[in-house]
């Protein structure tokens, strides 16, 4: 793992812009580059400098995702209590004998789908994000 991609995951965490990633990023680069020494060293572990910038309440769009996927299997929940109560189709018929096998699945996902979402996106250029 790379310390830039590293420090753009937990920035993402503490909720800092895309803009202003790119802006640390590119503080980041331009430090080492002059020092002429790796990020790490100039910097500290990814985590440790992350901290040193202020939470905000920004949700990222991996955590988005997640959302969506917490929904969805809520909506697949409500779907199959009122196929059982409303219509007394049993539900198990069509997904086998574990009902919420396919909701558990769906928030597993939607999850990891988000965790890689946050964590592989790459931050767009400070100039283009302006």
């Amino acid at each position: 793992m790379s310390y830039e991609r590293n420090l753009t995951f937990n920035l993402r965490l503490r909720g800092l812009s895309e803009a202003e990633i790119a802006e640390a990023l590119a503080e980041v680069r331009a430090h080492a580059d002059a020092a002429g020494t790796p990020a790490a060293a100039e910097f500290g572990p990814a985590d440790e400098y992350a901290r040193q910038f202020p939470k905000q309440k920004r949700k990222t769009r991996g955590s988005a995702i997640a959302k969506a996927g917490l929904l969805l299997a809520i909506a697949y929940l409500l779907f199959a209590v009122l196929l059982m109560v409303v219509f007394r189709v049993d539900i198990r018929d069509f997904v086998g004998p574990v009902t919420l096998l396919p909701a558990v699945a769906v928030i597993l996902v939607s999850l990891l789908a988000g965790f890689l979402t946050d964590y592989i996106r790459p931050v767009r250029d400070s100039r283009a994000a302006r």
